[in-house]
């Protein structure tokens, strides 16, 4: 602190000056001026003296005797690991010979080893070419791998060219069967149908009978009776067009159930109201419930298991449950105990207590299901490496063991989820939930299955298909009036006039029909010949209108145009006042006498307009006036009326006749059109395929590739693959594999008697005989071992490195203060007038002296950061490490130092309180062992923790120019004898693979979902989609579902559940659930607020209002059925409506009782 205190007191302050020259300044705009002018010289300041001193360091409070050599970045330095020279020689300088162990090595593995004299206990591994030698245990394994390529092709893929799903016999008949089926639907049209979208029908009769044993409770009879009522009520009157789906406001609906046993059954939290009220409190008790005691506890778990010989992964294991429960214990208390939650509706927080333990008994449940298929697939593949060491090197026939270990796991634990969700909830009361889950386990094992069978049978078309056929006389046209949701067919009437136009009627529209629909589908055979038939039927009707009447009759070269004197309307427009069809302006077609009459008028137009213009041209208009009556009268006039007589009747003459022969022979053209259409769709693009495959040249593909290629020449190469390539070639890889290894027992044999026994030393290089493939410098797994005083230096330049942070960022803010004080000043006095800094005058040389004090401190904590560099690499961090006695010394002083130095130079300086310190670091107050474990794990690695043992292989990091003299003072002054067995920081080495050794313990949180009913946590897919495969010879492995518990269960909404009981009891009129405004009624009341059973509406509240011009009733075609929008109940299920479903749900007008403002 004697640092920052000395910059404190030598840094001066000097007002800024802010020279202005106010001779052009108007009088007034200069008092102003030179007023604001000594407000800023009063409150703005730079820095006249700033001095920059780092804070003492180790490098320059030390004596002269312990400075000397004090070099931080000669504190790690790797050791020279090149000693083949020294190990591969004799004392003489000559190449050592092989010993005994190292010649049976040989012969066993081609190996030897030679071991190291710098390093103790590390060996040198040579490994010999195999032109020399390649050892009988490594020839052995090449053999088992040979057998294994040969067993596959015997067992796998010869197996597989008789029966697969690529490239087999049975393959081959599919095919050939999928031709024929193409063949057939090309010719005459075969059947294509499809069960529709069956996973959501068994959802919906999943959730029918999830509540289909619910009953109402006695004293809320009147209530469910009275919001039936108003449904089946509304319902009628909405089909009117006085009222409008805006305005509605239904009564409040049970929530309170109960079983044939009489258990109740709460249905509140599915009352979006009620719910969303809830989420606030609830966060704020999720928030305390997870704050200032987790750390601790983690701590004593930890000292508590450390002992007891677990894995570090056990002890993460137990620890995160530990704090889980103890979290969820601390939760439920303060949610079943809440005031707010109490005032806001009594026993709610039970309620909601509740449905998280549910929620999370079915997550354990179904989570220790998959755990259970985890284990025994490994165990499976453990059991089958150790009894088929052959068969297990095949890939393929593994996978296909572990698929029917999962079929035979799923058909036995099929329904184990369930079970052990029942049980878990049986076992802490959660009645209603186990209820439920009963409900859902007699589904899936009794209806299911009959549901999945039944509804399969029933079929849709995959396409079907419109033929619209012209309606000739506009009398007969179809005109429809439709008010709100009602469509009635009128009259058709013609006028000659267009109506008035006034006001529109409200809600009123009309739509015109000038064509006859006929419709076919896919569903039946021959769907293509009647297709055909339908096509011919309508292209020939259309086709004798057009040419028979439009062209003849109401074109511009029809004999109508060539013979009626006046221009004619022939086509008709509906008119949105009355519905009735009058003449349609835009098609007036013109005749041959209103031509030439229209021609003529041209030219009188012309002239006349030529003699209204005054005589101011170049040439005048005693000599333009000729030309313009010669240009008028012969050129437009006489030329115009000449062609047009010649031309006009030759062309609607013409034109007529052709198109009245065509009309005439359309039944002979047409068919064959429609022909030349069908047959187009075969050879080049189907335009009545009902499937979504290929849909080009469908002829080809199946002639040429369905039956041709697939079908004929596939099974015929699959045959002599299976039955002759493949057992050739076993047989062919089986007697090179035992050739091979005798060939190569045979080659060893003679190589190491002739050259290895007699000639084989120990190398000192790599070659081309020998080349070493382990040892000190080339394994990675191998560690350093460093001193105690190498880690305190370390620590000790961690430290200061951490303070120099903290002060620098101090210092920053400080050399800021003059430029922020300015930037406040402007935007408080200018700010209003929209006015701004700019970068020059004074602002400007205030930021150069600021920016010259920011590069001057960065430079002097540069030089201190490289005065205290270690040198460490990243790459040998991580491998350093201490024995265990020492490592715990290690800990114990840097603890005290860390204390002393932190407590003196470090709290003073950061914006916290101590508290917060070591609530940020996740560790107890003042624990300083703690503290001294995270800095050393910051320096080295996380392993660091970890002591060497016997079995480690380690290197020493001597140091040699650098003086620890201080350090080894330090750890000879403190007696630690007594205080080794506390530090429990320090971690067992155990099994873990290499460098998984940490201890996770997260901290505890729940998510708020868990305590809604209508968010969807997991959601189980029965019905997987077929998608492409980007390698169709694999064999297909399905996706694994193993239990179909979807968390939380889809209860449907109690508003359903009410219309439910009430249908079943007035089974002579019931509501229709289907029905798009019982949908919106429904809907309307999940978004109103929730009500005591014992409040009531009044009747007028239940009312409608009128319907508006303004704000009308409108039919919604665009519905879902009501099981579908009840599956979940959440904000992204309503996201997926219309915007006019959005729209409406945003008017609905709430009306809360008089109770909710108490």
């Amino acid at each position: 602190m004697a640092s920052s205190g000395v910059e404190a007191d030598a840094a001066k302050m000097k007002p800024l000056n802010f020279p202005l020259d106010l001779s052009k300044v108007p009088a007034d705009m200069a008092e102003v001026m030179q007023q604001i002018k000594q407000l800023a010289e009063s409150m703005l300041f730079h820095w006249s003296e700033f001095p920059i001193v780092l804070p003492p360091s180790v490098t320059e409070i030390l004596n002269d005797k312990d400075r000397q050599n004090q070099i931080f970045k000669d504190l790690f330095k790797a050791p020279v690991f090149d000693e083949l020279e020294e190990v591969g020689t004799t004392p003489d300088g000559q190449l050592k010979n092989l010993s005994k162990k190292q010649l049976d090595d040989i012969w066993d593995n081609g190996e030897f080893d030679v071991d190291s004299v710098n390093f103790p206990g590390q060996v040198h591994k040579w490994r010999l070419t195999q032109l020399l030698q390649k050892g009988s245990q490594r020839a052995h394994n090449t053999m088992l791998d040979d057998a294994a390529i040969s067993l596959r092709l015997m067992i796998i893929t010869a197996r597989n060219r008789f029966n697969s799903h690529f490239f087999s016999l049975t393959k081959s008949a599919r095919e050939l069967g999928r031709g024929l089926w193409l063949i057939f639907d090309i010719l005459i049209g075969m059947p294509s149908t499809s069960p529709g979208d069956l996973q959501s029908k068994i959802q919906d009769e999943h959730m029918k009978h999830l509540v289909a044993e619910l009953d109402i409770k006695p004293k809320y009879k009147s209530t469910l009776d009275k919001f039936c009522t108003y449904v089946k009520t509304m319902c009628e009157k909405l089909q009117s067009k006085n009222y409008q789906t805006a305005a509605l406001r239904p009564p409040p609906v049970p929530y309170i159930y109960q079983t044939p046993g009489g258990q109740e059954i709460d249905l509140r939290l599915f009352n979006k109201d009620l719910i969303n009220n809830c989420l606030p409190i609830l966060s704020s008790i999720l928030e305390r419930g997870a704050r200032g005691w987790h750390v601790q506890y983690r701590q004593k778990m930890m000292r508590d298991l450390q002992g007891q010989g677990l894995s570090n992964e056990e002890i993460s294991q137990k620890i995160n449950d530990a704090i889980m429960k103890e979290y969820l214990d601390r939760v439920f208390s303060g949610i079943s105990t809440n005031t707010e939650l109490e005032n806001l509706q009594p026993g709610i927080g039970l309620l909601l207590v509740s449905q998280a333990k549910s929620v999370i008994a079915m997550k354990k449940a179904v989570s220790n299901v998959k755990d259970k298929l985890t284990i025994h697939k490994q165990r499976l593949k453990d059991h089958l490496e150790k009894t088929y060491p052959v068969k297990s090197r095949i890939v393929a026939w593994v996978n296909e063991q572990i698929a029917r270990f999962e079929d035979d796991f799923i058909v036995q634990n099929l329904w184990s989820a369930h079970e052990e969700a029942i049980a878990l909830c049986e076992r802490q009361d959660l009645n209603q939930t186990a209820y439920f889950l009963k409900r859902d386990l007699n589904f899936i094992k009794e209806r299911e299955a009959v549901l999945v069978k039944e509804l399969g049978k029933v079929r849709i078309p995959n396409k079907r298909y419109t033929f619209s056929t012209r309606i000739w006389m506009p009398k007969n046209y179809i005109v429809t009036k439709v008010e709100g949701t009602k469509q009635t067919v009128i009259p058709t009437k013609i006028v000659q006039m267009e109506p008035m136009r006034g006001r529109m009627p409200p809600n009123i529209t009309y739509s015109l029909e000038r064509y006859r629909g006929r419709m076919t589908s896919s569903r039946y055979p021959f769907w293509r010949w009647w297709n055909y038939l339908q096509r011919t039927w309508a292209w020939s009707w259309n086709s004798l209108f057009f040419l028979g009447v439009v062209v003849p009759w109401c074109s511009p070269v029809s004999i109508r145009a060539l013979l009626w004197i006046k221009p004619f309307i022939p086509d008709l427009e509906l008119s949105q006042i009355d519905g009735t069809l009058y003449p349609k302006s835009s098609s007036k077609t013109r005749t041959f006498i209103s031509t030439l009459r229209a021609l003529w008028l041209h030219v009188l137009n012309s002239r006349r307009k030529f003699e209204e213009t005054p005589d101011r041209g170049f040439l005048g208009k005693s000599l333009t006036r000729h030309l313009n009556r010669i240009w008028n009268y012969f050129f437009k006039g006489a030329l115009g009326s000449f062609f047009l007589t010649l031309t006009y009747p030759l062309m609607c003459v013409g034109g007529s006749a052709l198109s009245l022969i065509a009309a005439l022979l359309v039944p002979v053209w047409v068919p064959i059109a429609t022909l030349l259409f069908h047959l187009t769709g075969i050879l080049i693009f189907d335009f009545d395929s009902p499937a979504d495959n290929n849909k080009f040249s469908i002829l080809f593909e199946a002639l040429i590739y369905r039956i041709l290629i697939m079908g004929l020449a596939q099974p015929i190469v699959a045959l002599i693959t299976g039955s002759l390539l493949c057992p050739l070639a076993a047989l062919g890889i089986s007697v090179f594999a035992l050739a091979k290894r005798l060939g190569r027992g045979f080659w060893d044999t003679m190589m190491y008697f002739l050259v290895i026994r007699s000639r084989g030393r120990v190398p000192v290089s790599d070659g081309f005989v020998a080349r070493r493939i382990a040892g000190p410098g080339l394994a990675a797994n191998y560690f350093f071992q460093i001193k105690p005083e190498q880690a305190l230096a370390a620590l000790e330049s961690k430290m200061e490195l951490d303070e120099l942070e903290v002060w620098r960022k101090n210092l920053e803010k400080k050399i800021e203060i003059p430029t922020e004080k300015y930037k406040k000043f402007v935007n408080q006095c200018f700010g209003p007038f929209s006015a701004g800094l700019v970068s020059d005058g004074v602002y400007s040389r205030l930021l150069k002296e600021t920016q010259s004090l920011q590069k001057d401190l960065m430079v002097k904590v540069n030089e201190r950061e490289a005065r205290l560099n270690t040198g460490l690499m990243s790459n040998n961090s991580d491998k350093i490490k201490l024995p265990e006695r020492e490592l715990k010394i290690t800990i114990l002083q840097g603890a005290k130092m860390l204390e002393k130095f932190y407590t003196e130079r470090v709290f003073p300086l950061i914006n916290m309180t101590e508290e917060e310190f070591w609530e940020m670091k996740m560790l107890e107050f003042r624990d300083w062992r703690g503290l001294a474990s995270k800095k050393f794990s910051e320096i080295f690695s996380k392993a660091f923790l970890i002591p060497l043992d016997g079995t480690d292989n380690l290197f020493r990091l001597e140091v040699k120019h650098l003086n620890l003299s201080r350090y080894t003072r330090m750890l000879a002054s403190g007696n630690y004898r007594d205080d080794l067995d506390l530090v429990t920081e320090v971690h067992s080495p155990n099994a873990l693979p290499f460098g998984k050794w940490d201890v996770v313990a997260r901290a505890p949180s729940l998510d708020q979902n868990y305590f809604d009913p209508n968010k969807v946590i997991i959601y189980t897919t029965r019905y997987q989609t077929s998608r492409s495969r980007s390698k169709p010879w694999k064999p297909r492995r399905r996706s694994v579902t193993f239990d179909q518990l979807q968390i939380p269960l889809p209860l449907p909404h109690p508003g359903v559940i009410a219309l439910s009981i009430y249908n079943r009891e007035h089974e002579h009129s019931p509501n229709n659930l289907e029905d798009a405004y019982c949908q919106r009624i429904l809907r309307a009341t999940k978004d109103t607020p929730y009500v005591d059973l014992g409040e009531s509406m009044t009747e007028e509240e239940m009312e409608l209002e009128a319907s508006t011009p303004e704000n009308g009733a409108e039919e919604d075609p665009n519905f879902l059925h009501i099981a579908q929008q009840e599956r979940t109940f959440s904000e992204e299920d309503m996201a997926r409506l219309t915007d006019d479903n959005v729209k409406e749900l945003k008017s609905v007008r709430i009306v809360y009782p008089p109770s909710h403002f108490s």
